[in-house]
């Protein structure tokens, strides 16, 4: 039985390197810039999580909700800067994006030792639907902390190398960006300091006594969330219902949850891989066996692990595929390790460069049709929504600026960006504690009216117990728009208009 050969790949010389990165950061930068364009010019209104970021970066405080607030922070000091509008909101996230593939890139580089391999793996990211288009689609925090996870794996890369107290300092700073912008990025530092301590390399690192500087600036870093958790345990676990407990057969409903949802995020990333290069899933064809390579698949076993302790642990029976982002975005690393660069002959690499093209227009034509076809699939996403035609109806009745209370942080947010004199809350966080410095006058009520015809309840017993209004002491005006983009279908909303004292009651 004869075996053919696939010729090998021409050596690159350092100039040759250098290009290549240059061109391919220069490529990338345009693809996510080219996000930011689309998503200015696709629509004015906020999707959930963007909305919520309208709402929340009102204030600048040491914590908002269930949720760190690093991102907020920084989105605070974008609206600041540039408006509060889809473009400030946009560039965070792209820019937190571009970030993530060019750290998991430089990792590429430390660990495979090609930058052709480094190119196709940082790629591969958007074979994750998750992180190629859910993060596009409508995600804050997560595209944070995958960007924070990235960081400080390259970090570690790079202490392995340098252990000077700069790059302790640095290690420090990525950990306190990770902690303060969402709560799994516990889990990736557990997973990488156990696989850390596996390797003598790795245990260089931890048990230098310069790591305490690291450990003094996370701690100096983050104390004030940190503090303001402890003092507001009752929003911090407000969402404890998400991990949906159960007790029983909850370690049989965990272990499929989880193993489903690790399958479905790496889908169809593996299913490429498998098509372009089949040989990595036989054996190991790379010639390196060193700290990297070991690296990588001991952290993806020791992650498993963990994942699956946590499961049993504490009876997760339902696992959500944005919760392994920051966890499972080294996954293209690992395969790519399993390759030697002479088997990524030019043909496999522009066949893996198309498909990846290929993704990227899909992205962007998905992202466009899902608002601009919206009324042809039958079916509205929120960037539909006609906040610009709400507030001109409100404009009519004479509201201008004050308090906009809504049930919903998607309404707050939109309104708030409609009416940025305004100040606009939603019950249960005691951000109305936020209004008393405000001249505030008029006040108005909003929800969705298709959804509840009449007032909801927890916004009645907000206005009773803050305003001392009666859900039936002012009228209710219905106004109804047809969707952005929309043909004949509309949406409902209701308002509630009532004048506001200076301060609400305590």
């Amino acid at each position: 039985m004869t075996t053919t050969q696939i010729p090998p790949a021409i050596p690159m010389n350092p100039t040759a390197n250098q290009q290549l990165t240059l061109k391919f950061l220069l490529l990338l930068g345009c693809y996510f810039a080219l996000h930011i364009v689309l998503r200015v010019l696709i629509s004015d209104s906020l999707d959930y999580d963007e909305a919520e970021q309208a709402l929340l970066g009102q204030w600048l405080l040491p914590g908002y909700t269930e949720q760190p607030p690093l991102y907020t922070w920084v989105q605070f000091a974008l609206f600041r800067l540039l408006g509060e509008n889809a473009f400030a909101i946009s560039l965070l996230k792209n820019s937190l994006l571009f970030f993530t593939y060019v750290f998991v890139f430089l990792s590429g580089r430390e660990i495979l030792k090609d930058t052709r391999l480094a190119i196709l793996a940082t790629c591969s990211l958007l074979l994750i639907p998750q992180i190629g288009w859910e993060s596009q689609r409508d995600m804050t925090h997560t595209t944070l902390v995958v960007c924070a996870a990235s960081a400080s794996f390259w970090q570690s890369l790079r202490l392995v190398k340098n252990q000077s107290i700069i790059n302790y300092c640095i290690l420090g700073i990525l950990i306190s960006i990770g902690i303060l912008g969402k709560a799994n990025f516990a889990l990736f530092i557990a997973a990488l300091l156990l696989t850390l301590l596996t390797f003598s390399e790795g245990r260089k690192i931890i048990f230098s006594p310069r790591l305490l500087v690291s450990i003094l600036i996370v701690a100096l870093l983050t104390s004030p969330y940190f503090l303001w958790m402890f003092n507001n345990q009752d929003i911090v676990f407000s969402v404890t219902h998400k991990f949906k407990l159960a007790i029983e057969n909850y370690r049989l409903q965990g272990i499929i949850s989880l193993l489903s949802k690790i399958f479905l995020f790496l889908t169809p990333m593996w299913i490429i891989f498998l098509l372009v290069f089949p040989v990595c899933f036989v054996r190991n064809q790379s010639p390196h066996a060193d700290f990297h390579h070991r690296l990588i698949k001991r952290y993806l076993l020791i992650l498993f692990f963990i994942l699956l302790t946590v499961v049993l642990v504490f009876k997760v029976t339902y696992v959500k595929d944005r919760w392994l982002q920051p966890l499972l975005f080294l996954v293209p690393l690992f395969f790519f390790s399993r390759l030697d660069s002479s088997l990524i002959s030019p043909k496999r690499f522009n066949i893996f460069l198309g498909v990846i093209a290929v993704t990227a227009t899909a992205i962007y034509l998905a992202f466009t049709i899902r608002v601009a076809g919206a009324s042809y699939i039958d079916r509205f996403p929120r960037l539909n929504y006609p906040f610009a035609a709400l507030a001109d109806d409100l404009r009519q009745t004479g509201f201008s600026n004050g308090l906009i209370i809504s049930n919903n942080r998607f309404l707050a947010g939109n309104m708030h960006i409609q009416f940025p004199d305004s100040t606009a809350l939603i019950p249960g966080y005691r951000f109305e504690n936020r209004t008393t410095s405000h001249n505030l006058s008029a006040a108005v009520v909003l929800w969705e009216a298709d959804l509840f015809p009449a007032m909801p309840p927890e916004l009645e017993s907000f206005l009773m117990k803050t305003y001392n209004i009666a859900p039936t002491a002012h009228p209710v005006n219905y106004f109804e728009h047809r969707y952005k983009y929309g043909r004949t279908e509309t949406v409902k909303f209701a308002v509630m208009q009532f004048p506001l004292s200076d301060s609400p009651t305590k």
